[in-house]
């Protein structure tokens, strides 16, 4: 098993809400060779990914960088 654990640090709680909100969908899905479970304490979100093979884990890890981008260059836009 392969596992990672991010904590990213938001300006403020509501932001670390939002981004939630928005990844919330995918994290609802069922995949065979991974699990990510994300928690929110204040600004903070932790996310912890567990997997089967590095490819697995780098896929999980992806998928939630690709939307953390966008969210961080939508925000900037305020």
């Amino acid at each position: 098993m392969f596992f990672i654990e991010v904590k990213l640090d938001f300006d403020s709680k509501e932001s670390a809400k939002r981004f939630f909100g928005s990844i919330k969908p995918e994290l609802e899905e069922e995949f065979l060779r991974s699990k990510t479970l994300i928690s929110q304490k204040e600004g903070v979100l932790g996310i912890k990914i567990s997997a089967q093979d590095k490819t697995a884990l780098r896929a999980s890890l992806n998928a939630l960088l690709k939307p953390l981008v966008l969210f961080n260059d939508l925000e900037g836009l305020e």
